[in-house]
Formats: structure tokens, C-alpha cells, sequence
């Protein structure tokens, strides 16, 4: 797939796991994607002093990055409920993605990602099995994107290590230039994904670390979950959508790994009614 500069759409905006974050160069040569906008913006330098009754005063929320609430998430919370109107999807039966756009959701649990200079990832973890994500840069959201853990796979530790350590890579794997993902419906179609973080002429590009932090509803202590994913996509037929796979090998901090393909498709803030 050629290189493109970014465009101004939100599919074109794929900022989501940053490809230029700090802690993952020296795993993944990455270059300036024509899917990412690069985040150059480091948080500004005041001389002016810093009133500590003002700073107490400021709103915390669960789970969010600090100074940021959620009125700056479209209502989003830790606890909260939302409806996530994508009823235009049903009209594409090429999209593998599907969608109830009538129930409200429960979030029962947020996860953070700091992706370092500015740059945040939030996820907002719904009781269907699905999650909201956030794209922060300087304290602005960008973009949404929700997932659907549309395939899990439960790994041995055995396993776990052999999938993002070992030396023969092969053609489907986690980073490999292409994946195939097959319809969890009757339809029983295999659909196809090209890569698009890495080196576009690499057969295999190792996948980016992302350091996540949860809090969910049961306490309020976090928990520290390791991801190593790649991310993938493809055009919709007949629409001018994008539909993504975030193939993740994940480590749960608690002796679990699983490697999952994460389905999503683009949101927008006017898609989202949080209460």
C-alpha cells in the first residue's frame, strides 16, 4: 500500500497508539506514517506562579489524564453510560463490523495510555464486550475509534513468549505485512488487512509496546496491562469508511495472555451520547 501524507479525515487521522511515542522507537523503526499526525506539541512551560487553591479546585476524574475531566470526553466517565448512534454501518454488508445503536452501555472500566509529549490514550471499556477510544493530544481529543474484541485467543505464558519473541516470523503473525480475519457470522467470508504501522516494504515490522493503565468500578486501585499490537485496516466497499484490526498480544499483569483481534471502526463526538 503506497505512503500518503495524512489527510484532514478521521479515518486519515490514525494517531491512536502513536508510532512516534518515546518508549517504542527502540523496539520499531518507525517513520512518519501517512495514517499518523505526528505529536510535537510538548506541554508548555508557565513563569507564572501556580496558585494551589486553584489546582486543588481542578476536576478529577477516574481514569482520565490528569487536569482533563469528562466534559473534555464527550461526557464519558468511569461508571457512566452511553449510546453510540452507528446505524449508517447496517447500510455496508461489506463491513465486518456490527453495531446496536438503541442500548445505552455501561463503562465499567477506563483505561489510560501516556504516550508521552502531550499525547494520551484513553479507553472506555463497555459492558458489550466493546471499548471507546480516545486519541488526546494536549489535552484535546482528536479522535474516536470504537473496538470490538471480535476474536480472543487464550496463550500460555509458553506461548505468549515464543508469539513476540521468536526469530522465524511467519505470514499471518502479529506484525506480518498482511492478516486475514474471518466473519464470526454465517456469511463465513475471510476479509484481508494490510499493516500500516512499520516499514511498508518489510515482510514483518515488530510490533509497538503500549503500557496501559485500568481502573475499573471494584476499586480504585489500577492495574498495569502490557500490549504488543500492530495495527491494520481496510476500505469498506462502497463507502468512504475504513474498518481497522488491532492485532494485540496482551499480558494482563495477573498471568493471563491472549492475543486478540480488536475490530473497530471511526467515531465521532456528535455519535456519542454519554450521560
Amino acid at each position: 500500500m503506497a505512503q500518503r501524507p495524512p489527510t484532514g479525515g478521521p479515518a486519515r487521522h490514525w494517531a491512536i497508539f502513536i508510532l512516534h511515542q518515546r518508549f517504542a522507537l527502540s523496539a520499531c523503526p518507525l517513520e512518519a506514517s501517512r495514517m499518523f499526525k505526528t505529536l510535537k506539541a510538548l506541554f508548555g512551560t508557565s513563569n507564572e506562579a501556580v496558585n494551589p487553591a486553584a489546582e486543588n479546585a481542578s476536576t478529577f476524574t477516574a481514569g482520565l489524564p490528569t487536569g482533563m475531566s469528562q466534559e473534555d470526553f464527550a461526557g464519558l466517565r468511569l461508571d457512566g453510560r452511553v449510546n453510540i448512534q452507528l446505524a449508517e454501518l447496517s447500510a455496508y454488508s461489506d463491513a465486518l463490523f456490527g453495531w446496536d445503536s438503541a442500548p445505552y452501555h455501561h463503562v465499567a472500566a477506563v483505561g489510560h495510555i501516556d504516550l508521552g509529549q502531550g499525547a494520551h490514550l484513553v479507553r472506555f471499556y463497555l459492558d458489550n464486550d466493546t471499548w471507546l477510544q480516545a486519541n488526546v493530544e494536549n489535552q484535546r481529543v482528536i479522535e474516536y475509534k470504537l473496538f470490538d474484541f471480535y476474536r480472543v485467543t487464550h496463550l500460555s505464558d509458553i506461548e505468549f513468549d515464543a508469539l513476540i519473541n521468536a526469530s522465524d516470523k511467519k505470514a499471518g503473525q502479529l506484525g506480518a505485512q498482511t492478516i486475514a480475519v474471518e466473519a464470526t457470522d454465517a456469511s463465513e467470508r475471510t476479509c484481508q488487512f494490510q499493516r500500516v504501522w512499520g516499514d511498508e516494504a518489510s515482510l514483518w515490522s515488530p510490533p509497538v509496546v503500549l503500557e496501559e493503565q485500568v481502573m475499573t468500578t471494584e476499586s480504585v486501585m489500577t492495574r498495569s496491562v502490557t500490549h504488543h499490537a500492530m495495527l491494520y485496516e481496510r476500505p469498506i466497499e462502497d463507502s468512504e469508511r475504513m474498518e481497522y484490526v488491532l492485532l494485540n498480544a496482551e499480558d494482563d499483569g495477573e498471568g493471563g495472555f491472549m492475543l486478540v483481534q480488536n475490530l473497530g471502526v471511526d467515531v465521532t463526538s456528535v455519535d456519542i451520547d454519554a450521560i
